[in-house]
C-alpha cells in the first residue's frame, strides 16, 4: 500500500512539473506583455479562384496577411493561382476537397482520406514540401460531431472558425453592405478571426474600409498558426477552434 501511494505521489509530482515546464515553454517563447493587444486573422475561404492575383495584389497593397483556407477542386482549376497564394508566403489550410458536407460528416474516416486526398494535391501542385497543420469545416464547425472536432485534433490539425464575418456569401449584398457586416458582427473583440470568401470583387472591395477601420484602432493583422507565440493571442479569442497540444505537436 505504502509503495502504491508513493507511486501514486510521483505520477502527480511528475504531471506538476511537466505542466509548469510547458507553461515555462510558452510564456518564455514570448512574455505576454511583448504580444500585440488587438489583432484581425483575416481568412479566405473557397479559393482559389480566378480573380486570385487580383486579391493577392490588393492585400500586398494594404500590407496585410490572410491565411488561405483552400478547396482542392478549385486548386485543380487554378493551379496556377494555388502556387502564387505560396509564392506569396501566405499560410494554407485544409477546406476540403469538394466542400461537401454530407461527405465528411458521413464517417470521420472520409475526413481522414479526404484531407490525405488534400495533401497529396498540394503536394503535386505546390511542391512536395507542402505541410499544414490549418483546418477548416465546410460550414463551420458546429454541425459536425464533437467526435469529428476531436478527431481531426488527434490527427494534429487545428481546427478554426470565426468571430467576425464579412456576410459576403448572403443575398444582396455590396462593398458598402459587407464593410458594415463585418464592422458589426467583429466589433471592438481584442481578437478577431474575419471569415471571407474568394472570387468576390465586392469583398476585395470592402477588405479596404475593413482594414483602414481597425488598422486606426491599433489593430495588428496576422496569419493563424499552431506556434506558441500564435496561441497566447488566440487563447483571447472567442472564436470557436481547437488546437492540438504543444506536447502533441511534431519536433
Amino acid at each position: 500500500m505504502k509503495f502504491l501511494k508513493q507511486s501514486a505521489l510521483f505520477l502527480i509530482l511528475s504531471l506538476v512539473f511537466a505542466s509548469a515546464a510547458l507553461a515555462q515553454d510558452r510564456s518564455e517563447a514570448c512574455p505576454a506583455s511583448d504580444l500585440p493587444q488587438k489583432v484581425m486573422y483575416i481568412t479566405f475561404d473557397d479559393g482559389p479562384k480566378d480573380d486570385t492575383p487580383e486579391l493577392l495584389a490588393l492585400l500586398e497593397e494594404l500590407d496585410v496577411p490572410a491565411t488561405f483556407f483552400l478547396v482542392g477542386a478549385r486548386v485543380r482549376a487554378f493551379p496556377d493561382h494555388a502556387r502564387m497564394i505560396v509564392e506569396a508566403g501566405y499560410p494554407i489550410g485544409y477546406h476540403s476537397m469538394a466542400h461537401s458536407y454530407s461527405y465528411l460528416k458521413e464517417d470521420v474516416r472520409n475526413i481522414s482520406a479526404d484531407l490525405e486526398r488534400f495533401t497529396g494535391l498540394m503536394r503535386e501542385v505546390v511542391g512536395e514540401a507542402f505541410e499544414t497543420d490549418l483546418f477548416r469545416f465546410p460550414g463551420g464547425s458546429t454541425s459536425y460531431s464533437s467526435y469529428a472536432r476531436r478527431y481531426v485534433v488527434e490527427q494534429g490539425y487545428a481546427w478554426f472558425d470565426w468571430n467576425g464575418m464579412t456576410g459576403d456569401t448572403l443575398p444582396n449584398m455590396n462593398a458598402e453592405k459587407i464593410g458594415q457586416y463585418a464592422l458589426k458582427t467583429s466589433g471592438s473583440q481584442d481578437v478577431i478571426i474575419l471569415l471571407a470568401h474568394e472570387g468576390k470583387r465586392k469583398t476585395r472591395d470592402a477588405l479596404v474600409g475593413i482594414v483602414e477601420h481597425y488598422r486606426a484602432l491599433g489593430y495588428e493583422f496576422r496569419t493563424l498558426s499552431t506556434d506558441p507565440q500564435e496561441r497566447l493571442i488566440l487563447e483571447r479569442c472567442p472564436a470557436n477552434m481547437r488546437l492540438p497540444a504543444l506536447d502533441a505537436l511534431p519536433e
